[in-house]
């Protein structure tokens, strides 16, 4: 039963955002290429350094965009979002290994690639201006 479950979490988002990004596209083909758990944690660890990367892009764009009062209020607000993701994701961990074991590494993986997904559509909406909700600029 545990195992179905993980599966079905960790599919969903794949099945979710398919092909709504190039990175989640990127996941998603391999994922469904290495059927190992030790390949499956390479794909989210690829992941992972992918929506970094773009978030960095992200935040740098829109803080040349800002007075040094709002850079100020963004460069608070991204090392407390970095903060809350290394505590989120040090909760998650012991969670997971307490109940998922070996599978708990791919959990993570899928969340943290979840966490910095979401920061980076949200700086993106910030940067464009016009996306209310973050999944619109995508």
């Amino acid at each position: 039963m545990k195992k179905n479950l993980l599966a079905l979490c960790l599919a969903l988002p794949s099945a979710v955002f398919a092909a709504s990004n190039p990175i989640d596209s990127a996941l998603e083909s391999c994922l469904n290429s290495n059927s190992s758990t030790v390949g499956m944690s390479q794909c989210y660890d690829t992941a992972n350094q992918s929506w970094d990367k773009e978030m960095n892009r992200q935040y740098n764009s829109v803080m040349k965009k800002l007075n040094s009062g709002q850079k100020a209020k963004l460069r608070d607000a991204q090392r407390n979002w970095l903060k809350y993701r290394d505590s989120w994701l040090t909760a998650a961990k012991g969670w997971y290994l307490a109940e998922q074991g070996t599978m708990a590494g791919l959990s993570l993986g899928a969340q943290g690639v979840q966490l910095i997904k979401n920061q980076a559509l949200l700086l993106k909406s910030l940067n464009q201006g016009s996306c209310a909700n973050p999944d619109d600029c995508q």
